[in-house]
């Protein structure tokens, strides 16, 4: 069993443990996400836009010591804004939209010591029960990839449920995590 495949086994707060007592590095926990998204990530189609140097640079820098310190992360691209990461909302229109801050819930992910390593798939501007957006194509279901993975936080929840990441960003206003975690 690799690094990598153990690591996946964790959630986030066993994860955020490891690295509070000393026996993993943030920077090993990235690079263990980045070598699982690259594997599984092709077939799924979860993650829309790496962030891997952003992360690895976070990950090599002082992280606050929040309760999830060192933690990779996955943000959703709707509802949340990454400094300098595209921010598409999986439309086609805001296509060329990169952020010049952070939306406060991203600075507050990142004070809790979460490293953000990319931003996943959603339909477009949230607004459909599947992750199938034309701008980025469909979100595959981990368990069965001719199945949905609803929406509108589908390519979090893929991203979760293959171990590609123990955290992701997802939010609901009308079933957009609840749909996914039932598919």
């Amino acid at each position: 069993m690799t690094l990598s495949t153990e690591i996946a086994q964790l959630d986030g707060t066993a994860q955020a443990a490891l690295v509070k007592k000393g026996e993993i590095k943030p920077i090993e926990l990235v690079e263990a996400a980045i070598e699982r998204i690259e594997k599984v990530n092709p077939e799924l189609n979860a993650v829309i836009a790496p962030l891997y140097d952003s992360a690895r640079n976070a990950a090599l820098a002082n992280i606050p010591d929040g309760p999830f310190a060192g933690v990779p992360y996955l943000m959703k691209d709707n509802n949340a804004s990454v400094a300098g990461a595209p921010t598409s909302l999986g439309t086609a229109l805001l296509k060329d939209y990169i952020p010049r801050q952070d939306s406060e819930l991203t600075k507050r992910l990142k004070k809790a010591g979460l490293i953000i390593l990319g931003k996943t798939n959603t339909p477009e501007f949230g607004l459909l029960p599947t992750t199938e957006p034309r701008r980025y194509g469909p979100t595959h279901n981990p368990w069965n990839p001719e199945k949905t993975t609803g929406g509108s936080s589908g390519g979090s929840a893929a991203a979760v449920a293959s171990g590609m990441v123990a955290m992701a960003h997802a939010s609901d206003g009308g079933g957009s995590i609840r749909i996914p975690a039932s598919c």
